[in-house]
């Protein structure tokens, strides 16, 4: 990459948390939630790649990754409208 060049907009990252969870995001937090993203394309890629070979395919599929997002990410017994979104006063 070159001298100056940003690997990711932060500016975005840091409107889309913010947007999502009404709070500001501090100094270095965008870069371990971007982290954190690169983090789980790259073990959902590796999982569809490892059910692609095992199917025979060629290629990664949408196929592939909907069934490797299942495998990574089975849903769970209760309902999403019961999960508990943590506040930062909630943590004190």
């Amino acid at each position: 990459m070159a001298p100056g060049q940003k690997m990711y907009p932060r500016a975005t990252v840091k409107k889309i948390v913010k947007a999502h969870s009404k709070c500001s995001v501090s100094k270095n937090a965008d870069v371990m939630i971007f982290l954190d993203y690169v983090l789980f394309m790259q073990s959902l890629v590796k999982e569809a790649a490892i059910d692609a070979k095992q199917s025979g395919e060629r290629g990664i599929s949408a196929r592939s990754v909907k069934k490797a997002t299942a495998v990574c990410f089975p849903i769970p017994p209760f309902p999403p409208s019961s999960y508990r979104i943590l506040s930062i006063e909630s943590l004190n």
